[in-house]
């Protein structure tokens, strides 16, 4: 049987740091939600989806 190690870390950021965090969070929520909206466009549409290959693009 394989075991695996798992290692916890805490980050302390800066506030700066902290402010670019909460900025990057919302930036990947927000693409999520546009791409979530557009797959359930298009099922709706055609009954097709875009996978992340063709999102990534």
């Amino acid at each position: 049987m394989k075991k695996t190690l798992r290692y916890n870390f805490r980050i302390k950021p800066t506030p700066e740091q902290e402010a670019k965090l909460i900025e990057f969070g919302s930036y990947a929520r927000g693409l999520w939600n546009l791409l979530l909206s557009e797959n359930l466009r298009r099922y709706r549409y055609d009954k097709t989806f875009l996978f992340y290959p063709e999102m990534a693009n």
